[in-house]
């Protein structure tokens, strides 16, 4: 069986009746979150870095990149706004496939829309082809892969060639091709955690995928199943024996509907255990001068990335479960806010942090990634031990939630006017609408 082409079919064949209501509107929310984390991250220095690069190379200008004032070429748009869209490592997630969807899909779709002059339908269309790739080759070849390679690199660059093709209405047959090319593009690796190197995989992802798109559309050939072969991407990058996962079945939902929203600025693998205590801090009305000291029980690939104390800089800081432990103790929340060259120095939330321990949990372990299962246990001044579990991280909050997480981040460099209009311009958006009057208003920043 030919399970990349029994994939690609499915994607080349996606439309607004399969998507539906729901999650039309779902993709709008994707959306303004996406643009929100690209906005909020205006003014950074990476992010400066990166404009300048941008700028120098320009291009063919088809494509808008998030407050650059000139339409740049559409893979530079795609490298550019991928990139920033991870920056704050605020993006959206999926559990099964252990990637950040929305990054290099939605970066690569709104380049491919953009230079296609295509409409919102069409847009939403590769948005959901995308997300469909990303969770489903994750979710196949994981958790083997994460092991050393970074899945929003690798099976982004896919996910964006499916977005970028459903937008260029290629076939299936095209769309094989396109991931045939995507499969020698691919990459990105576990070990530039911690440093810019990781938006870099995403940037990359989100141009290597459009341009596989394009290159199938000019007949570009590329070899049969290249993603699940003898000799395809996956063996060669340490999947799992079983990567039946990528394959639809009838009567299956769309994978869109299990991508979550991060309510917490940190590493997903340290959402769970702030979730847990948030819960239980609420519940048991439990303050920080209460707690003598914390435990995190999780499993191994988050102890392995989180368990450090470390705040060297706000990247590190991020994958740091003991410092976002003792910051949601302080502030009973883990936002930007909470991560500023001041507060990675203070001495006595550092101190705090200091009193936190991580460990792995065979049990969480092994029911990896299904479940995200981590416990907090708090260890009161009184003698008390209080504690709370969590499976899976929260990450479906009503619209309200990310409106106001919104406002929140593009409140960070642009006015509250400024915000206003560019959300009701992403939520208003019709079938037929193009995206051209958002590009306006994105280059305007």
């Amino acid at each position: 069986m030919n399970m990349t082409r029994a994939l690609c079919d499915f994607l080349a064949s996606m439309d607004i009746a399969r998507i539906g209501e729901d999650n039309l509107q779902d993709i709008r929310y994707k959306l303004l979150d996406w643009l929100g984390c690209c906005v909020a991250a205006q003014g950074r220095e990476a992010q400066k870095r990166a404009a300048a690069l941008a700028l120098r190379q320009g291009g063919n200008p088809m494509s808008s990149a998030v407050g650059l004032p000139e339409r740049l070429g559409s893979h530079e748009a795609a490298f550019y706004n991928g990139m920033m869209s991870h920056l704050l490592e605020y993006d959206d997630t999926n559990k099964i496939a252990i990637t950040h969807p929305g990054a290099p899909v939605i970066a690569a779709a709104l380049a491919a829309a953009e230079a296609e002059q295509a409409s919102f339908a069409d847009f939403a269309c590769g948005v959901a082809s995308g997300y469909e790739a990303m969770i489903r080759l994750g979710g196949a070849v994981n958790p083997d892969h994460y092991e050393r390679w970074h899945t929003t690199g690798t099976c982004g660059t896919f996910a964006a060639a499916a977005a970028a093709g459903r937008i260029l209405n290629l076939s299936g047959e095209e769309m094989e091709r396109a991931f045939g090319i995507a499969a020698t593009m691919a990459s990105g690796l576990v070990g530039v955690f911690g440093t810019e190197a990781k938006l870099v995989t995403v940037g990359n992802a989100a141009r290597n995928g459009l341009i596989a798109a394009e290159l199938a559309r000019l007949g570009y050939t590329a070899p049969e199943d290249a993603f699940a072969g003898e000799k395809g991407y996956a063996r060669a990058a340490n999947a799992k024996e079983d990567l039946s996962f990528m394959v639809p079945q009838p009567g299956d939902a769309l994978l869109l509907e299990d991508a979550y929203y991060k309510m917490h600025a940190s590493c997903g693998h340290t959402h769970s255990a702030l979730d847990a205590l948030q819960a239980l801090m609420a519940d048991e009305g439990v303050t920080e001068a209460q707690v003598e000291s914390a435990e995190a029980e999780v499993y191994r690939t988050a102890e392995k990335l989180c368990a450090s104390l470390a705040t060297e800089n706000e990247i590190k800081a991020k994958f740091s479960l003991p410092y976002c432990i003792a910051c949601m103790l302080r502030f009973g929340q883990v936002t930007l806010a909470e991560f500023t060259p001041e507060l990675l120095r203070d001495e006595s939330l550092l101190s705090l942090a200091s009193r936190v321990t991580v460990k792995e949990n065979p049990a969480f372990t092994a029911a990896y990634p299904s479940l995200r299962t981590e416990r907090v246990i708090l260890h009161l001044k009184d003698g008390r031990a209080l504690s709370r579990q969590i499976d899976l991280p929260v990450g479906r909050p009503p619209h309200a939630f990310i409106e106001k997480k919104f406002f929140a981040l593009s409140g960070m460099s642009v006015s509250p006017l400024v915000s206003e209009t560019l959300m009701k311009a992403v939520l208003s958006l019709k079938l037929t609408d193009t995206l051209e009057d958002l590009g306006t208003l994105i280059r305007r920043l």
